[in-house]
């Protein structure tokens, strides 16, 4: 155990994730044999990571105290926030009275107060603010005296108006009260019932008439340093939210009505979000679309977190009906999911942390966009969602050459080139009979949407659900740009299937195929 009091046992930055702070366990070690244990640690960690092609959340050992650290030792904890709200892209979580090995020590009240008094000079330092997330009482080896252990948010005020923005897609069955929670978080007011905070994000007349959303809208939630809302509500613009924000989420409101699915596919792989929510109304429980879009979620390989929505229109009975049939569903082999329902701002807060941090986490929240019962929980939720990848990977991307899709716009160092035909590695995940050559199927690849025909499948006749295969596809219209290694999601009524662009046919290629077609279909005249 390090004492903190002295300022000795200095604390290296080492493995950090986002949400914790860290602190050595007191074992008396050499540097020679520390050394040697951290390059056999490098080693495993190198070909652990070379294995999986995303790198995981740093991971932050736990603070002990901070109390009375002497200048040196401030300094030193000063740094080592500071790179820590790097790593985290602006934020950071300190878990105070808790050893490295997760033991709940806890402090007494005096020394949890100097910690904290401690915890926000380095903040000020570093022009950071700090929130309590959270604070409960521990018994630690019988002890009269009242112990505590606390998480505190550790936020950057922003520099030259940068924040960390976080994009979030929003799934659910039509009815299922999207577009009025994104209201009532955005604009700050309870809708009264019928649907007054759902006006303001619609885009066309239909939409005002019929109450559903037929488009993709965009609306923003923000965070400042301290944790508070920053919305509408204040008779703000969008640029002064963005301007008093520290955090961003950018909500991308889907259509849910089956007719515009191809609409939602279009923003769900056009807009690249980090998470998705999907909005399920308690009174109805999964209907229409909303097993679709779990999986279209899943196939994308979104992490997905789910509200249960107008819990104010129905019995707790119908309510705790809708949550078991949710946790029946996410159970599945298909799923492989854990539920975790939010009940209270401390499971909101264990569940922002473990979302990220395993891909089978699924939180679930009840909430009322009229009444606002657990509205402040989702708030919570949201507050300290971190993101997905860390300091090096997102400077890492800013390295990457420049490609924009609407048209597209990319760097001339790319050669990018145009094909009408192409070859993916597919899945097969629903087809009522068989899939073949012949077969026409809608193409979604980022902002590519269009029809497609199945020119050969490589080694195969014939595909069912389920099987996997190489397939050559020829688009019917004009050519299009593609990527290789660009994920790739099809459909075509109910034939639904997903994978990734392995292979562009050049121009040439092209034209010489299509012209021994024509020459073909000449002579069989």
């Amino acid at each position: 155990m390090v004492d903190l009091l002295s300022g000795s046992g200095a604390v290296s930055p080492g493995h950090v994730r986002h949400g914790q702070g860290s602190c050595n366990n007191g074992k008396k070690t050499s540097k020679k044999s520390r050394t040697r244990r951290g390059k056999r640690g490098r080693k495993r960690r190198s070909k652990k990571s070379s294995r999986n092609n995303k790198t995981p959340p740093p991971y932050f050992p736990p603070e002990l105290k901070l109390v009375n650290p002497t200048q040196y030792r401030f300094e030193h904890l000063a740094t080592q926030l500071k790179w820590r709200l790097q790593e985290g892209r602006g934020e950071a979580v300190y878990q105070i009275g808790v050893e490295d090995n997760g033991l709940l020590v806890g402090l007494t009240e005096a020394d949890m107060r100097a910690s904290l008094k401690t915890l926000k000079r380095m903040a000020e330092k570093v022009g950071a603010d700090i929130t309590l997330l959270r604070e409960r009482e521990v018994d630690y080896d019988s002890d009269r005296n009242t112990r505590k252990i606390a998480e505190v948010l550790v936020r950057k005020v922003p520099d030259d108006q940068q924040f960390l923005d976080l994009r979030v897609a929003v799934l659910g069955n039509v009815d299922s009260g999207k577009s009025t929670l994104l209201g009532v978080l955005t604009q700050g007011e309870l809708d009264n019932g019928r649907g007054r905070a759902r006006l303001n994000l619609f885009r066309h007349l239909h939409e005002i008439q019929t109450g559903r959303t037929s488009s993709i809208s965009f609306e923003i939630l923000g965070f400042n340093s301290k944790g508070e809302v920053v919305n509408y509500s204040e008779s703000r613009t969008a640029e002064e939210i963005c301007e008093s924000s520290s955090k961003m989420i950018t909500f991308i409101d889907l259509a849910g009505h089956h007719k515009y699915l191809k609409t939602t596919i279009f923003g769900l792989t056009s807009y690249c979000p980090d998470f998705a929510v999907l909005v399920v109304s308690a009174n109805t429980g999964i209907a229409g679309t909303t097993r679709e879009h779990l999986g279209l979620a899943m196939a994308l390989k979104l992490p997905i977190f789910i509200v249960v929505s107008k819990v104010d229109l129905c019995s707790r009975s119908t309510v705790d009906r809708t949550v078991r049939q949710l946790e029946r569903v996410l159970k599945q082999p298909g799923c492989n999911k854990v539920p975790m329902v939010v009940l209270n701002p401390d499971d909101a807060v264990t569940a922002a942390q473990q979302f990220t941090q395993s891909a089978c986490i699924t939180p679930i929240f009840t909430l009322s966009s009229v009444s606002g019962e657990n509205l402040d929980l989702l708030k919570v939720f949201l507050n300290i969602l971190p993101p997905l990848s860390n300091s090096k990977e997102q400077e890492e991307l800013m390295q990457q050459l420049t490609e924009f899709q609407g048209m597209v716009m990319v760097s001339p160092k790319m050669n990018p080139t145009i094909c009408c035909q192409f070859e993916a590695a597919i899945v097969l995940l629903f087809h009522a009979k068989t899939f073949r050559r012949g077969s026409q199927v809608t193409i979604h690849v980022g902002n590519v949407r269009q029809t497609a025909i199945v020119e050969c499948l490589h080694g195969k006749e014939e595909l069912r659900t389920g099987e996997r295969a190489v397939v050559r596809f020829r688009f019917i219209k004009h050519p299009e740009y593609l990527r290789l290694g660009a994920k790739l999601l099809f459909r075509e009524g109910v034939t639904k299937g997903i994978g990734h662009v392995a292979r562009l046919l050049p121009p040439s290629q092209n034209h010489d195929q299509n012209q021994n077609q024509n020459q073909n279909h000449d002579q069989n005249l």
